[in-house]
């Protein structure tokens, strides 16, 4: 597990919950351990990525048996309620009620008081004769003559599968309302009705109200044990719309901002320099835009970014009034405002301050390093590669050059290449602490631990007082399964800087899944809200703590939160996914409280 700051040059795109290692293992974790029982973090969403393309040789035999069942029925359509006829043409409709005698040879034309005379078996019968007519309609694909008797037919009884039914008639005329209006009374009718509840979530997708349709799959898929794997799959594939809808539009409307002061700290950090300061010649004084650039540093020294954006952007207007003419540091002052840019999002204006400052020196290999960051963040690995041979060509003793050259390796799973890019970036700058802690991580990855360990040990000889690195260490003992050493770790790292909330999250986490202590866990993350209260894992990790808790209102606050927080429109589509899941999940607990022992049972 790579920290922050070096996670955002190895996989910007990364969320901040899939740090929390909310994958499949830790969904497990999660919902086994849930406290109290009935909590079951994320069991819908793992098992839609998981059960519901599982198989086994045991369950082989089944499962050819339910889908031939299913297709059979598909070429229904309409259901089929216990000792119907399943014989006949829709030429034939009318025969089956010969047996009937006076009015109600014509149950059409009775009166409803001619109904209300009926005994209740005399009118469940005839509605189940109109109800099969209705069915040999539908598979004619007559649909308004079967509408029409599925209507007779709730006249005598208002069974749910006759609305249902009827819905089923309205879904292949395309009347999406009409098919929620009769699926909502049958489940009224017969809340775990599932066949009524595929058939509503089937018309909320069809009409975009995802958020409705996603909760009807989820309640099918516990219903069902989940192994109803129409339902998990069409529960996948809805959560991602609703997500990617949302992201994209909250993406498109959002103003852009900063990320949070420890993700942009983490950042710079990773970086050897932000930028080489200004410096006057004997006897002349530095221009307005020079002048401006080093305050700006010196802002970014003091972590008070908001007021160096200002004054770096003051900077460059300065340097385009002078046109560049004579300004020291013009590569460099459009170089640092396209990185802001770039942790803003605003990949474009990035891009053009990035591309200015390389018209300005084509050597410039800070920019080079930025700028490939932001093809990394557009996925654009090829390109990421080509800026960095630029970088090389340039400076070829430059040890950030071949540290980000391993994190390309890195991210492309080339871990022997990145492992010697690593090595060869310490040996270029011994007191380069990223390219160690990175080699250490690659070691771990590739199951060298005792590598990996000796790795991390001389670095701590070599950086004593690195919070940084304590931290970093901590979270690869944590992933090791060394709770005890990476909670000493993070301890650590928290006594020589306690401004930094990661190590505070990290320990919280760690606290938790060991013991289970959710006082001191809380306190942990509260701690480092305190730090900073932007901090994108704190708030998602007290979501998932509060979900232990089955405090599910507080939890959805958080995720919510998370959403807000979201750098990138990757990120967010992560967070609304888990945020939706568990909201679909908490909505059926308190819909369906006495199928609690259901849902958690779905697990074991």
């Amino acid at each position: 597990m790579a920290s922050e700051a070096v996670d955002k040059q190895v996989e910007k795109s990364s969320s901040v919950l899939e740090r929390l290692n909310l994958g499949e293992r830790s969904w497990k974790f999660y919902a086994a351990a849930s406290v109290p029982p009935l909590v079951a973090a994320g069991l819908a969403l793992w098992y839609y990525s998981s059960r519901g393309a599982e198989t086994s040789k045991k369950d082989d035999k089944k499962k050819r048996q339910r889908k031939a069942r299913k297709a059979k029925k598909s070429s229904k359509g309409a259901d089929e309620a216990e000792g119907d006829e399943k014989t006949g043409t829709p030429d034939a409709v009318g025969a089956s009620t010969a047996t009937l005698g006076g009015d109600e040879e014509n149950p059409e034309e009775m009166t409803d008081a001619q109904i209300a005379a009926l005994s209740k078996d005399a009118a469940k019968k005839i509605a189940q004769t109109l109800k099969s007519r209705g069915n040999k309609f539908f598979q004619a694909k007559r649909y308004a003559k079967a509408i029409e008797l599925y209507t007779q037919a709730l006249r005598f009884d208002k069974d749910p599968v006759f609305f249902s039914n009827r819905a089923a008639c309205y879904a292949a005329d395309n009347e999406h309302e009409k098919v929620i209006e009769d699926c909502t009374e049958a489940l009224r009718l017969e809340p775990q009705y599932v066949k009524a509840l595929m058939r509503r979530a089937q018309a909320y997708e069809s009409t975009s109200r995802f958020r409705d349709s996603l909760y009807d799959f989820t309640t099918a898929c516990i219903l069902e044990d989940f192994k109803n794997t129409l339902a998990a799959t069409s529960a996948e594939r809805v959560l991602k719309k609703l997500a990617e809808t949302e992201a994209r539009e909250r993406v498109e409307k959002r103003q852009p901002r900063l990320p949070s002061k420890s993700f942009i700290t983490g950042y710079l950090n990773s970086f050897r320099s932000n930028g080489v300061e200004a410096t006057a010649e004997e006897g002349a004084s530095l221009t307005k835009a020079d002048t401006l650039y080093n305050e700006a540093l010196e802002l970014i020294a003091a972590q008070d970014y908001a007021k160096a954006i200002e004054t770096i952007d003051n900077a460059a207007q300065a340097a385009e009034e002078a046109d560049a003419t004579g300004v020291q540091r013009a590569d460099d002052i459009y170089s640092l405002r396209g990185m802001f840019h770039f942790l803003k999002s605003s990949l474009d204006q990035a891009l053009a301050d990035m591309d200015k400052a390389l018209e300005i020196n084509p050597s410039h290999v800070r920019t080079y390093l930025r700028k490939a960051n932001l093809f990394s963040e557009k996925k654009d690995l090829d390109g990421v590669d080509r800026l960095l041979d630029r970088a090389a060509e340039a400076e070829p003793e430059n040890a950030e050059v071949f540290f980000q050259k391993g994190q390309v390796r890195f991210l492309k799973q080339e871990f022997a290449e990145a492992a010697a890019d690593y090595e060869h970036a310490a040996s270029l700058d011994p007191d380069f602490v990223y390219p160690r802690i990175q080699l250490g991580v690659v070691q771990f990855k590739i199951g060298k631990m005792q590598e990996a360990m000796a790795t991390f040990d001389e670095a701590m000889k070599k950086f004593p007082t690195r919070s940084d690195l304590y931290n970093y260490y901590g979270e690869v003992l944590a992933e090791k399964g060394g709770t005890d050493s990476a909670i000493t770790a993070f301890e650590k790292s928290i006594e020589l800087d306690g401004s930094n909330p990661l190590p505070y999250v990290n320990q919280a986490i760690a606290v938790f899944q060991a013991n289970a202590d959710t006082d001191k866990s809380l306190t942990l993350i509260r701690d480092a809200l305190k730090v900073d209260s932007e901090c994108e894992l704190a708030v998602a990790a007290l979501s998932q703590i509060y979900l232990q808790l089955g405090m599910f209102d507080e939890s959805l606050t958080m995720l919510r939160r998370a959403v807000d927080l979201a750098k990138s429109e990757e990120e967010m589509v992560s967070a609304i996914t888990f945020r939706e899941t568990t909201a679909a999940q908490y909505r059926f607990m308190k819909e369906h409280p006495e199928l609690l022992n259901k849902m958690m049972g779905a697990m074991q």
